[in-house]
């Protein structure tokens, strides 16, 4: 059994197509996620997967590249994935790059501070659960990966505001949003440019879905 972490309802909607699998969602909190991931080892799942869209820190990772984890990183540890489970995935899915994750409990969002990020760990890209689900796994010993699609490269600025804007559910309160950009039109550009990235992202991953299991 397959337990599988996810942060937003737009991922979650694509992984519970994962055959095998138990699937939660953070709503993008990191606390959350790190107790939902803890419920996952404690469950029937033998293996744990961080899923998701994510943000490049490498100029070398695009929109829509496929990033299959190496190692997670945090400002409490680092943690290897699975290198067998990795090398399968490289093989189902050959167009998917290898890549280290940073798993940041506050957003990376402007591009000076994913550079600064690159620069201080050394990884390719960054989400909010894949450090929650590493400690979860390295605590039940099972083994752990990552699957990322990147929505946002490495020169572009997320808005703040974005992450108030996700629901309880993980959903995406789009009138919350409009309203903020009302008030902030200069936000605007980068804000229909990660639309843009995330619709990128997820197509990617509904494509590579059935590899996954």
């Amino acid at each position: 059994m397959l337990g599988i972490l996810c942060g937003l309802a737009s991922e979650e909607k694509i992984a519970r197509r994962i055959p095998c699998s138990i699937v939660a969602c953070s709503s993008a909190r990191p606390q959350r996620a790190k107790e939902l991931a803890r419920s996952l080892a404690n469950s029937e799942a033998t293996r744990l997967l961080s899923f998701g869209i994510a943000g490049s820190l490498n100029s070398s990772f695009h929109l829509g590249d496929v990033v299959i984890g190496t190692q997670v990183r945090s400002s409490n540890g680092t943690w290897l994935c699975d290198e067998a489970w990795g090398q399968a995935l490289s093989v189902k899915i050959p167009q998917a790059i290898f890549g280290k994750i940073y798993g940041s409990d506050v957003p990376v969002s402007s591009s000076s501070a994913k550079a600064l990020t690159h620069r201080k760990t050394g990884c390719d890209i960054v989400d909010m659960e894949s450090h929650g689900i590493a400690e979860a796994a390295a605590e039940a010993n099972l083994p752990l990966m990552v699957i990322r699609s990147v929505c946002d490269d490495c020169t572009m600025n997320v808005p703040r505001f974005l992450l108030a804007a996700v629901d309880a559910e993980g959903g995406f309160d789009l009138f919350r949003a409009l309203r903020h950009l009302a008030l902030h039109p200069l936000e605007s550009p980068d804000f229909f440019r990660l639309i843009h990235g995330s619709r990128i992202a997820l197509d990617t991953l509904k494509t590579i879905r059935p590899y996954i299991a």
